[in-house]
């Protein structure tokens, strides 16, 4: 049954017991107490009757009187105002039917009463009926002698009518008229008793009632209670971490659907909790700081490695502010720059002692399951030991760019020796091939010495910025051939991109011998003209044209050129990985030379 019907079919029941009882008790007071008011009623109607018939033999005997004194009046001839014989006689008789009538009436009321059960005057009245019927008889008698004989008719009256009147019919009614007080009275006392005896019963069947009410208050109460307190000492259990608990389910009602509830829930905690502390124990193992903040930013959770970076207890940081521990006055605006939601960056920490602790730091929205923002975490990596390391690593590619940039000098002036030694080789031999071989020699020497001065002079030793190398290496070689009969310019377009030295010294060799053929060889004959360089880069692919305006190619397709320049330049190519093409200049006039390789 379930709880709200226990409670309302005990309330009924109670209601119905407290009801029933006050009905019973009501009826049989009113039952008594209108047999009381009855009794009295009947009671006080005979005691009536009889005063009026006491009353009516009173006035009978008054006549009786009038009569004799006025008879004795008459004989001793007085002359007096009063009722003659013949009006009291009839007043007698009136008397006599009255009370007659009155006597009928006593009967009647003793034949009600006998059917009631109630008064029961028959021998009294029995009596009181003979003595009236004789005292009427002999009064009728008495009226007929005094108009024959008034001294025996006073005699009569003197010695029958009057002491049976005062001896028998009186005392008969004033008998039955005790007699009816004194039974009414008794019938009272039994009444009483029995109302008092009611009393006893109806507080009996109250004490009945309240042991039944307390009964079923007590049945209720274990319904409630009982599992009540099951549910309170497992609800205290859980509450100490004894996920365990589960309380006997005994009933099909609410606190019944409660316990089943109770239990649902303690094992979907247990579960959770268990989820909750394997990712706490993860959390805990994580060896990256993390911070857990509130809506205000202030703390409300962070691991081990946390305390442990930051040098506090949990105790001591749970509340705090989480920017108390950000460096912004160091780190400038880098926090409010960088903090994305998810975006990692470097900043520093604080530690108790106000060290700071570089770290990669990133903070992401705390959403709850309705949508809202209920705080944020923070994940911060103590990247001390790299910040070392990487210093470490800076301190030693500085040493290392000193010792290349040295070796790159060194290497710059050994060439820049043998470039002079081939000079001075050339200026003191007498053989002009000899000293044009030599010259040639020279200028590939310091083409490459070029590239080596400027890995010196840059910031990085493996890239150089070709555009400026281009420009050097076209003004050196200019130097070299310029001729005072001639007027040949050198005009260079070159894109700004960088080539390592692994492509930088072939690129730059092809290139010098691509430029010293064409003063070699192009211009024979011709006084003016004009070379073009150009270096286009293109999704990684350098494309490298040298174009002069000079003789261009001989009868065979092929451009004037000696057969070193020649293999040297397809040579220089093959190691660019590069494709290399020969063509004839713009509208057919002089030498197009095009090479394109990989950047």
């Amino acid at each position: 049954m379930k709880l709200g019907n226990k409670i309302i079919v005990s309330f009924v029941c109670i209601s119905i017991l407290i009801a029933t009882l006050g009905i019973v008790s009501h009826w049989y007071s009113n039952s008594v107490q209108n047999q009381l008011l009855k009794n009295n009623i009947e009671t006080t109607n005979f005691v009536q009757i009889t005063a009026d018939i006491e009353r009516d033999l009173y006035q009978s005997l008054v006549f009786l009187t009038a009569i004799k004194d006025t008879k004795k009046s008459l004989d001793s001839e007085t002359t007096i105002d009063e009722p003659t014989i013949g009006m009291l006689s009839q007043s007698f008789e009136k008397q006599i039917v009255e009370l007659s009538i009155s006597i009928n009436q006593v009967k009647q009321f003793i034949a009600d009463s006998e059917t009631n059960t109630t008064l029961k005057y028959s021998y009294e009245v029995k009596r009181l009926d003979e003595s009236l019927v004789f005292y009427t008889s002999l009064s009728t008698d008495w009226l007929k002698l005094v108009d024959e004989d008034v001294e025996e008719a006073n005699a009569l009256f003197n010695t029958s009518i009057s002491p049976y009147f005062r001896n028998r019919v009186i005392p008969d009614i004033s008998y039955l008229r005790n007699q009816a007080i004194e039974k009414q009275n008794n019938e009272n006392e039994q009444l009483t008793s029995k109302l008092e005896q009611a009393n006893y019963v109806i507080a009996f069947v109250s004490l009945i009632c309240i042991f039944l009410s307390i009964l079923i208050a007590l049945y209720v109460y274990r319904s409630i209670a009982k599992p009540l307190k099951k549910l309170n000492n497992s609800a205290r259990k859980i509450g100490k971490g004894n996920l365990d608990e589960k309380i006997q389910v005994t009933s099909s009602d609410e606190l019944g659907e409660l316990a089943s509830s109770f239990n649902s829930m303690a094992s979907n905690l247990k579960k959770r909790t268990l989820a909750r502390d394997y990712l706490d124990n993860i959390i805990e193992s994580i060896r990256e700081t993390l911070i857990v903040t509130d809506i205000e930013g202030s703390i409300v959770g962070i691991n081990k490695a946390g305390l442990e970076m930051l040098h506090y207890t949990k105790e001591e940081i749970i509340g705090t502010s989480v920017k108390e521990f950000f460096d912004l006055e160091n780190m400038g605006d880098v926090y409010d720059k960088n903090n994305k939601n998810g975006s990692v960056f470097e900043f520093c920490l604080l530690t108790r002692r106000k060290n700071r602790i570089p770290v990669l730091f990133s903070e992401v929205e705390l959403i709850s399951g309705t949508g809202e923002m209920v705080g944020t975490v923070c994940v911060a990596t103590d990247i001390t030991e790299r910040k070392e390391a990487d210093e470490q690593v800076k301190k030693s590619l500085r040493e290392k760019e000193i010792l290349l940039s040295e070796i790159h000098h060194r290497v710059k002036n050994n060439l820049a020796v043998i470039s002079g030694i081939l000079h001075l080789q050339a200026y003191e031999t007498d053989n002009e091939q000899v000293a044009k071989a030599l010259s040639e020699s020279q200028a590939r020497i310091q083409s490459i010495s070029l590239v080596h001065e400027m890995l010196y002079h840059s910031d990085t030793l493996s890239f150089i910025d070709y555009r400026s190398y281009v420009n050097d290496l076209v003004q050196a070689i200019t130097s070299m051939h310029i001729n005072e009969s001639k007027n040949i310019s050198v005009t260079s377009d070159v894109d700004n991109f960088s080539l390592d030295i692994n492509k930088a010294i072939p690129c730059s060799l092809l290139l010098n011998e691509i430029i010293v053929n064409s003063f070699k060889h192009a211009f024979e004959g011709i006084d003016e003209g004009e070379i073009r360089i150009s270096m286009k880069e293109k999704d990684q692919i350098i494309n490298l044209v040298v174009e002069d305006n000079g003789l261009g190619l001989d009868d065979n397709g092929m451009k004037k050129s000696d057969n070193l320049g020649t293999t040297l330049i397809k040579t220089l190519a093959s190691q660019l990985n590069g494709e290399y093409k020969v063509s004839a200049g713009k509208n057919g006039v002089g030498t197009k030379v095009e090479i394109t390789f990989k950047k």
